[in-house]
């Protein structure tokens, strides 16, 4: 027998998905265990947690039997299909919700929100993933396949964050998070259908699924379909606007550190360090906006530093957002070790006056960039001259660095 005959026997598919359709507790007390990882992970944004926790999942197995047995037309097989998959889903969603509930970290971390974004690229991965795992479940030893496919299709993460809605109340988690696990399970059971339909993995079977079946599952497949379209789409768009918007600050305002940006509804909101930008500048600024396709927004400043000094508060924010890594980052490595060192001489320096010293880089248009020096003094050194010495120095080292700076200064 060849290869691919082995490869398209129906005999082995039958026999590998009928053994995967357990009403064990073992299978059941295996998932709960595989959720709880998966929960942990999601938790503590660990991705090796979580795809380990899908490695381990037996989740898969009843949507491979669902799509099995349509295409092979046994009803008993796909009733004990979905008799398992619906009490896997209220296992796990009892022990991700449990979990949540008692976790002392309530805040959703990336992890998790990352599974409350579903969009057409979800339903790509779920048919082909699927698909995938048709072949994997027809090879007496699928190697590295039904592994990969677990994996890829994701079915515990989405699964787990629908229970971190229901412990916190947050019903738009728990319904994004949701949608995409039905688009995974949907399409992973289509893909399954379709590619034992295609394979001919019903020898000595009725063929043909009857016209009335096949309109049901288009129309639920263009159903399930619609919102990943649409989510992907506003995607791109949010994508798009923020690759402009980052050109139009490099170009636009090379001279301000943009401690943090959003878009919100029909408006751009940036908080900035820097030159003083007056409003007729900003109305200057708002009219260049419609070359970078932007033009639909109106800019909001939040401007932080006032002349030369920050307020505390501000001073704070700054820091705030440096150590969370949201500020404007456009530092290559080289770049990184001589602002290091220049920031090491001025403290080195001052070690009596100088409480800290923070340093980034502002864009610019010729992409050499631009430090920015913020300088902390220690309590009763903020006086003037302390503030002239310091400038002095740090002019004469940029100088000799060939590096264009700009200082400031806030007290303690």
């Amino acid at each position: 027998m060849n290869g691919e005959d082995q490869l398209l026997r129906s005999d082995i598919i039958d026999r590998n998905v009928r053994q995967s359709l357990n009403l064990s507790w073992i299978n059941f007390a295996v998932l709960f265990c595989a959720v709880i990882i998966a929960c942990v992970g999601l938790n503590m944004d660990s991705v090796a947690v979580i795809i380990g926790a899908m490695l381990i999942s037996p989740i898969m197995d009843p949507i491979i039997g669902m799509g099995y047995g349509v295409a092979v037309r046994d009803s008993s097989m796909l009733k004990k299909a979905v008799v398992v998959f619906l009490i896997e889903i209220v296992v796990g969603l009892i022990a991700a919700t449990i979990y949540f509930a008692l976790s002392p970290i309530k805040d959703a971390s990336e992890q998790l929100l990352a599974r409350t974004q579903p969009a057409i690229w979800d339903v790509l991965i779920a048919f082909f993933g699927g698909f995938a795992g048709i072949i994997g479940s027809a090879k007496k030893e699928p190697g590295n396949i039904l592994p990969g496919v677990a994996i890829a299709t994701a079915l515990i993460p989405p699964l787990s964050t629908v229970g971190y809605g229901l412990s916190q109340f947050k019903w738009s988690i728990v319904f994004s998070a949701g949608y995409l696990f039905l688009i995974n399970s949907f399409f992973i059971a289509l893909a399954t259908m379709i590619g034992t339909l295609i394979f001919n993995f019903r020898k000595n079977r009725a063929s043909g699924i009857p016209l009335k079946n096949q309109m049901m599952i288009i129309v639920a497949a263009i159903i399930i379909t619609i919102p990943s379209l649409i989510s992907a789409s506003t995607l791109v768009k949010q994508t798009y606007n923020d690759t402009q918007l980052t050109n139009f600050i490099s170009k636009e305002m090379p001279d301000q550190y943009v401690v943090d940006k959003s878009f919100d509804n029909n408006k751009i909101k940036l908080v900035v360090m820097g030159q003083n930008i007056t409003n007729s500048e900003l109305k200057q600024l708002d009219k260049k906006l419609d070359g970078y396709q932007l033009g639909g927004y109106k800019l909001q400043l939040n401007q932080l530093s006032k002349g030369n000094y920050l307020s505390v508060n501000d001073f704070k924010q700054y820091v705030a957002h440096e150590k969370n890594g949201t500020t404007q980052q456009t530092t290559s490595s080289d770049d990184q070790s001589e602002l290091l060192s220049f920031k090491k001489k001025i403290t080195e320096k001052y070690p009596d006056t100088i409480e800290k010293v923070y340093i980034g880089e502002l864009a610019q248009k010729n992409k050499t960039g631009k430090a920015l020096i913020l300088v902390q003094w220690k309590q009763d050194q903020a006086t003037t001259e302390n503030e002239q010495v310091v400038s002095d120095f740090v002019k004469s080292e940029a100088k000799k660095q060939d590096l264009e700076y700009t200082l400031h200064f806030t007290e303690d």
